[in-house]
């Protein structure tokens, strides 16, 4: 005997089940197997069955995407975990050369305080020397005037004496003169 439309709704259903729907079946009608009342069971059943299997599926949803978050969550965790690893490493990187820079900084400075104390000194020294030739040219400029002063009386003197230098100066030239005259006599008489 062929399996009807009737067997394959009764079809893993308990007895009890299968038995109830051929009373319903024979209730509906006396008609035949593909009659509206059988196809309407058919497809109640069908849709039972349909809404029985969607709980499951809705599991297996469920199951399947926390499964999915999980995998997530992992990945997020690893990339999370990877970028702290990258930032602390450069965030160590970055200390380094903080560190660096602010030796380099400190020796560039304790450098320049002692190039600037030596600085100092010899702007210093340079200040007491030229304060000290400031001092010596005063005294230089001071004498300078003196000398230039007593030149000046001495020459006005000599100029308001002018017969005694004129005195000299002839005196001076006779005695030449004599000097000349015996010098010729004595080389004549040789």
């Amino acid at each position: 005997m062929d399996d009807t439309d009737f067997d394959a709704l009764c079809e893993g259903a308990p007895p009890a089940e299968a038995k109830q729907l051929r009373k319903l079946l024979a209730d509906w009608c006396n008609g035949q197997e593909n009659s509206f009342p059988v196809q309407l069971v058919l497809l109640t059943r069908a849709q039972w069955r349909a809404a029985a299997t969607v709980p499951l599926a809705v599991n297996e949803a469920q199951k399947l995407l926390e499964l999915k978050l999980a995998e997530q969550r992992q990945q997020v965790t690893a990339l999370v975990k990877a970028y702290e690893q990258t930032t602390s490493a450069k965030a160590g990187e970055l200390k380094l050369i903080v560190a660096d820079h602010a030796a380099n900084t400190s020796k560039t400075v304790a450098e320049m305080r002692g190039q600037v104390g030596e600085s100092e000194k010899i702007a210093q020294r340079i200040r007491s020397e030229m304060e000290g030739g400031a001092e010596k040219w005063k005294d230089a400029m001071t004498d300078f005037e003196r000398v230039t002063k007593r030149l000046t009386q001495l020459c006005a003197d000599l100029q308001a004496r002018p017969w005694r230098s004129h005195w000299v100066l002839i005196i001076l030239l006779l005695i030449a003169t004599f000097a000349a005259g015996y010098a010729i006599g004595q080389l004549r008489l040789r």
